[in-house]
């Protein structure tokens, strides 16, 4: 039950052990009828693992003992996918395909789980685009009919539609500001009044909407008409007064609205408005409103997919449409609304078995609790997502990620016969102002079913990988994109949460491939480049090596190249001689001054124009002047000049944020990064 104590079961025996009834009798449910051998192995697998669960747990003991007694059944799949998107598109065909070949029938029962409801946005999406009916099992509802998405929406459908009746008494009232259902009506009576003139006087004109007469309160350029009636005939002083300050907020967010694409936008909403303390106090419990804010982040995930589209409305189209109230008929937020609206329409899946259609049946972990199915689709599974990163901040045997765990075991012996466990190597993540794409790791859960022997051979290639890249200049170089999806990439992408492809999901990686068990490589999160090592002084002597050439010139050789050309001294016959590794030191020294003495002057001068009048590197060597680069918490900015280092002697750099802000950050910091 919420709020109990696991310690009301593990110490129930030792309670009452001595009790005058005469103690406890347990009684152990050790036969598994659900589920396939095969399964029940692998859950047990995880749930008994000893390198990430409390040492000792009796409880963990039990299960290893476990009998299964269906069959051996299908050995579960371990797939990993390109991103979000590639994941539910990847879950959704393998159902149809199913469906398709005639393993499956309207009487299936299929599940697609996941650890948290922000993550059904993407596979209800994938399940409006390929025809799938579903249904959103539990309390929460499909995604873009929760509450906190509404009160979101809200703003949007009234920015682009100022004659939306249903966006406009939402609006009004989130978050709460005092505005009764009274001075709601006199609001709207107002309104209407200020139509009838314009109706009368200014047939020719274009009507203002309710916003605009809202805005009206604080900004009467939007309405310059000279005989429009004053506010205070209809409204009353309270009323007019708890008007006022919603007029300013919303005069702003529209300005805004001609500048900001729509993930921008729907951020100033939110912190304009203050609505991260309105979905708070509208939350019961810590982690009811940390689920609402997730979801409100994957809104805005959404949405940043029409970043690249330009503001959310076009000026001079403000009153296209003004016969039925909407203007900017193909404004990207136009298109946004419309996009959700084609989710949020389409009729959930029937559960009546008579419309002859499998139903998929999408759901958290906790709300699939009870239920069992012929197959399952647990999705979702990297670390930082399952199990959650609070979690995993606990660390090792932490009653947190002890509970994980258990989720995981619940969830994989939720099928009946099939189990399809999927990770994403891409995963978005807010950082600063903005999303950003990290590399995400697969699941520690994934891990302890995966062979030692391939995860070692997955590791050593990703060594190589890493050893292989390169600094030039001052310039980090990324590691190669990958085929299609790098940023000179062709395809083009359509408009739209549903029409929209993923720039990795038509990768043939492990999402269609036939082995029953396919790793997936293990990749660090790149919140920042790898950055080199900070360069010493002594570096500036050795970095470049000048060689006069028989026809006068200078050429340059690097460090490798100076190597390579080993020094030579005279032999017994008076033939050059190179020397080896077994030369004396005498020698080696000798042809170390020949070396040095080819090196010109010029040479030298232009590698310490570089360095500062102390002789030590300064910041520009990574970031140089005038260079874009992201921070995680302030967002991104310009370089300028570098500051003296510090008393400890860090290089600092100095960063100027779009506000006006200058900032200074150490060098090797891990939250300031290049924008490449």
């Amino acid at each position: 039950w919420r709020g109990a104590h696991v310690e009301s079961m593990s110490d129930f025996e030792n309670e009452f052990r001595h009790h005058y009834l005469g103690g406890v009798e347990t009684v152990y449910l050790m036969e598994n009828y659900r589920s396939t051998t095969n399964i029940v192995k692998a859950a047990q697998k995880i749930i008994s693992d000893s390198t990430s669960s409390s040492s000792g747990n009796p409880q963990n003991e039990l299960r290893k003992d476990m009998k299964p007694m269906r069959g051996s059944g299908p050995t579960p799949r371990i797939l990993a996918c390109a991103d979000g998107k590639a994941e539910a598109s990847f879950v959704v065909k393998s159902i149809l395909e199913r469906i398709d070949m005639g393993e499956w029938n309207e009487d299936a029962s299929v599940a697609i789980i996941y650890r948290t409801n922000a993550q059904s946005r993407a596979l209800e999406e994938a399940c409006v685009q390929l025809n799938l009916p579903y249904v959103i099992r539990g309390s929460a509802g499909t995604f873009y009919n929760r509450h906190e998405i509404k009160d979101c929406l809200c703003f949007l459908r009234w920015l682009y539609n100022g004659r939306d009746q249903a966006a406009i008494l939402r609006a009004l009232k989130t978050p709460s500001r005092g505005i009764g259902e009274k001075a709601v009506e006199e609001f709207l009576r107002y309104c209407s009044e200020v139509e009838k003139v314009y109706e009368s006087q200014y047939p020719d004109a274009a009507r203002p909407t309710p916003l605009d007469v809202l805005i009206s309160f604080t900004d009467r350029s939007v309405i310059p008409e000279k005989d429009i009636p004053s506010p205070t005939e209809f409204m009353t002083k309270r009323a007019l007064n708890r008007f006022v300050p919603f007029s300013d907020q919303m005069r702003y967010i529209r300005e805004k609205a001609y500048i900001q694409p729509v993930s921008v936008l729907l951020a100033t909403i939110i912190a304009n408005l203050d609505l991260k303390s309105h979905f708070d106090s509208i939350s019961k419990t810590d982690s009811e409103f940390e689920d609402r804010w997730s979801n409100v982040m994957e809104l805005r995930k959404a949405a940043d997919r029409y970043s690249q589209d330009g503001p959310c409305l076009i000026r001079h189209d403000a009153y296209a449409s003004e016969q039925d109230g909407i203007g900017l008929a193909e404004s990207p937020l136009s298109i946004f609304l419309d996009d959700v609206a084609l989710v949020t329409d389409t009729q959930a899946g029937d559960t009546d078995k008579g419309a002859g259609r499998l139903v998929a049946n999408l759901m958290t972990i906790h709300a699939s609790k009870g239920m069992e199915f012929d197959a399952v689709f647990l999705v979702g599974n990297e670390d930082g997502t399952f199990p959650t990163n609070q979690a995993i901040t606990e660390g090792e045997g932490s009653v947190p990620l002890d509970e994980e765990k258990r989720l995981c075991y619940v969830a994989m012996t939720r099928a009946k016969t099939h189990l399809v466990m999927t990770w994403r190597r891409e995963v978005q993540i807010f950082a600063g102002q903005g999303f950003q794409k990290i590399d995400a790791e697969r699941s520690r859960f994934l891990d302890v079913l995966i062979s030692k022997k391939r995860d070692k051979k997955e590791g050593a290639r990703e060594k190589t990988k890493d050893r292989s890249r390169v600094r030039r200049s001052n310039k980090i170089i990324p590691p190669r994109h990958k085929r299609g999806a790098g940023p000179n990439s062709s395809r083009v992408e359509k408009h739209g949460l549903v029409s929209r492809d993923s720039a990795r999901a038509k990768k043939p990686a492990a999402a269609t491939g036939p082995d029953t068990h396919i790793p997936g490589k293990r990749l660090k999160p790149k919140l920042a480049p790898t950055r080199p090592r900070q360069p010493r002084a002594s570096d500036s002597r050795s970095a470049l090596s000048d060689r006069v050439v028989p026809d006068g010139k200078t050429r340059r050789l690097s460090t490798t190249a100076a190597r390579r050309e080993r020094p030579t001294v005279s032999g017994m016959n008076g033939q050059p001689r190179t020397l080896k590794n077994k030369s004396n030191l005498g020698d080696r020294a000798k042809a170390s001054e020949n070396v040095r003495r080819l090196s010109t002057a010029p040479a030298r001068k232009e590698i310490s124009s570089i360095a500062d009048n102390k002789g030590r590197m300064d910041s520009t060597w990574f970031f140089p002047v005038g260079s874009k680069v992201v921070h995680r918490r302030h967002g991104e900015g310009l370089v300028l000049p570098p500051p003296p280092p510090d008393d400890a002697g860090i290089m600092l750099v100095r960063v100027k944020f779009p506000g006006g802000e200058k900032r200074d950050f150490p060098a090797d910091g891990p939250d300031l990064q290049p924008d490449f």
